[in-house]
């Protein structure tokens, strides 16, 4: 079974994409993905993205089980009874941040970092959900430093942090620290370049990488083929499963 730590539903503001939860996960079950972590991309643009979380909470689906994973905002007064309707839900397993495009700065969300370290939730912050050349030139959205969350994964030592589409160059760059740091990990939903997994694997990464495929923005079959092309089965099924098994006690 592969284990997707990247995908969306809901509306999608500038591409003509099929977010509903049926095509997702339809989509995700032509390529053999059994479980996904499902966040509402319809947050990324309303004023209070924390309406937009009932979208994943109650998605379900016969095809793939899914993990809801809200969206919290630092800037948002609700943070914290948002963060506690999701330690109370028995299907989250994770939280996302999008900070660029609910304008803060990680150090900004400190506080909502130290409340998430008292429960058991994985927090992605997501760096990137469009090639910023794609952005209309009136809504230029920013990517969010990779080595910026690196950082906080530091500061916060009992909070497991998932760097969510960092690019190729990002995870080179950040190798020693995703060794070092035990509570850090990428996923590859954005690793473009030719053999880039395979390269991270040559460099010690496997047990710190995680399979994203950024459904419905990208295709989940490139997804898979990014990592599957020339690795070692171990290694392979590492990334696709075991490392997420592992992260999320499953």
């Amino acid at each position: 079974m592969i284990i997707d730590v990247n995908t969306w539903a809901g509306h999608c503001w500038a591409l003509p994409v099929d977010g509903s939860v049926e095509a997702v996960c339809a989509s995700l079950h032509a390529v053999d993905v059994g479980m996904c972590f499902l966040s509402p991309m319809s947050a990324a643009w309303f004023p209070n993205p924390h309406s937009c979380n009932g979208e994943v909470y109650e998605a379900t689906n016969e095809q793939v089980e899914i993990s809801p994973v809200p969206i919290l905002s630092p800037r948002m007064s609700t943070w914290r009874e948002e963060l506690k309707t999701a330690a109370n839900h028995s299907s989250v397993k994770a939280v996302k941040l999008l900070p660029a495009y609910h304008g803060y700065e990680l150090q900004d969300a400190n506080e909502l970092f130290a409340e998430l370290s008292k429960t058991e939730l994985v927090v992605i912050v997501q760096t990137r959900l469009e090639d910023p050349r794609r952005h209309h030139p009136l809504a230029q959205i920013p990517d969010v430093s990779a080595e910026a969350v690196a950082a906080i994964a530091h500061t916060f030592g009992d909070l497991q942090i998932i760097i969510g589409g960092p690019r190729s160059y990002e995870i080179a760059a950040l190798g020693e620290k995703l060794l070092r740091l035990p509570n850090l990990w990428a996923d590859v939903s954005q690793a473009d370049g030719m053999d880039q997994v395979k390269l991270f694997v040559e460099s010690g990464l496997t047990d710190k990488l995680l399979f994203g495929s950024h459904a419905p923005f990208f295709i989940p079959h490139s997804a898979v083929l990014r990592v599957v092309n020339d690795l070692e089965d171990a290694d392979a099924e590492a990334i696709l499963c075991g490392n997420a098994m592992r992260l999320f006690r499953l």
